[in-house]
């Protein structure tokens, strides 16, 4: 595509040289101090696509699924969610308290994401009910600790068990499923009314479903599974957590418009597209998603493969990993400030709690100053802040993103961002951000050794 002058003039007329950062509805994305790239180069990449967000816009509209990116209008149907409901209320009792996700991959991580968010890391670990409990490896650890809590409960009722499967027949997922079936078929007698299975209309999981009567929803045909999280994907499992969804896809829609627009000054997903491509061409090749609480950390994971599957192709790509602080920084911090400039880092967190806080007078007076009084948010926020300050120091790139809050709306907002990021990403690279032709060549040498 040409970009003619009087284009670009208009890209840099609309942005504005006083904005540090965008505000988006209860999140911020912030660049400016960081990012390292100048304010003409960025408007001249975000030119050549900006007519990609009108595209993405109509595509939003489409109440078909005929396309790739068709799941930017999961959030806006009615339909995918009274599926949802009713499958929700086929298994939902009383006294659900546990609820198992067997999934892998796509099929997993974004409910994950979501449930660790807002339950937090420790969820296990407090009242809450009911829990979300995932098989998302084959694990004799994780399925012996299933089945042992299952177990000390006298009600089948009390449980639940989503299978998701996009194609019906992923290896793990089947066989944790058959392991799980054949355990409650023993303990509790028939089980088929307390499953619930996701998958493609008329795979084999489909099909197995509907002539044993077990609830059945289907995933649209061309969502792939790392960007089916507002699907019953990830809306069962949240839904029947207790998690409101219709927040969750409050936040995916307000993201849909916000990044659907082809104004810099707003559509902050390309914008990050466009960073994080000007310093994958400079060679940093190294996405570091560092997100400051260890309840972000599926949030991180779940990004991971939507960058992972959806840029990894043709030879090119970029390499995620994910960062937890502030406990990465005693791991990490040499390396990210002495080490090979080869990192573009995204600095993820929200500061909102302010419940623990250090006593005026410490126990063990005098070993770190200044502390006193202060909450444990107060006091990541300035070693966020200490980060970011070496980062500038020592001008190496990198962008904030504050969630502002962590709750079912932002986080369906970030989750529809970054999916729409990794679109634009795709578009600058020259890639098919919805194959996967590699993940296969695994599992063909799988199955040929599991046929001995």
């Amino acid at each position: 595509m040409v970009i003619h002058n009087e284009q670009l003039s208009e890209v840099s007329r609309r942005w504005s040289e006083e904005n540090i950062c965008y505000h988006i509805p209860d999140m911020k994305f912030i660049y400016k101090a960081g990012a390292l790239v100048p304010q003409e180069e960025l408007a001249a990449r975000a030119a050549g696509i900006l007519e990609d967000a009108g595209r993405l816009k109509t595509l939003s509209q489409k109440t078909a699924y005929e396309d790739s990116e068709s799941c930017l209008y999961l959030p806006f149907d009615e339909g995918v969610l009274r599926q949802v409901r009713e499958a929700a209320a086929a298994v939902k009792t009383h006294t659900l308290q546990y609820v198992v996700v067997i999934g892998i991959g796509g099929s997993n991580l974004g409910a994950q994401a979501v449930y660790d968010a807002v339950a937090g890391s420790m969820n296990l670990l407090v009242d809450r009910l009911p829990k979300l409990l995932f098989l998302d490896t084959v694990s004799d650890e994780k399925m012996t600790a299933v089945t042992r809590t299952l177990e000390r409960h006298p009600s089948r009722d009390d449980f639940a068990v989503v299978v998701i499967s996009k194609s019906g027949t992923t290896a793990e997922t089947i066989a944790n499923t058959e392991i799980l079936w054949a355990f409650l078929a023993e303990h509790f007698g028939d089980p088929r009314s307390r499953f619930v299975a996701i998958t493609d209309e008329g795979s084999k999981l489909w099909l197995i479903a509907g002539e044993k009567k077990i609830t059945r929803v289907a995933i649209p045909s061309p969502v792939g599974g790392r960007f089916s999280v507002f699907s019953a994907v990830g809306l069962l499992p949240l839904l029947l957590s207790g998690i409101d969804v219709e927040d969750v896809l409050d936040g995916a829609r307000d993201a849909v418009r916000d990044s659907t627009q082809d104004s810099l000054d707003k559509n902050t997903a390309l914008v990050s597209a466009v960073l994080t491509d000007v310093h994958r061409r400079a060679g940093r090749m190294i996405l570091n998603s560092f997100l400051f609480s260890p309840k972000l950390e599926s949030l991180g994971k779940w990004h991971r493969q939507l960058v992972g599957e959806s840029l990894g192709k043709d030879g090119l790509g970029l390499t995620p990993i994910v960062s937890i602080g502030s406990t990465d920084l005693h791991s990490q911090a040499q390396l990210l400030f002495g080490g090979p400039d080869d990192k573009f880092t995204h600095l993820i967190y929200s500061m909102k709690g302010d419940v623990n806080q250090v006593p005026s007078h410490p126990a063990l007076p005098g070993l770190v100053p200044d502390i006193q009084n202060k909450s444990l948010e107060q006091i990541m926020k300035a070693i966020v802040g200490g980060v970011a300050m070496t980062f500038r120091d020592l001008k190496r790139p990198y962008v904030e993103i504050d969630l502002q809050g962590v709750g079912p709306y932002q986080l369906g907002y970030y989750l529809q961002w970054r999916m729409i990021e990794v679109m634009y990403l795709a578009r600058l690279m020259g890639v098919n951000a919805f194959d996967q032709p590699h993940v296969e060549l695994y599992k063909t040498h799988t199955r040929a050794l599991l046929r001995g």
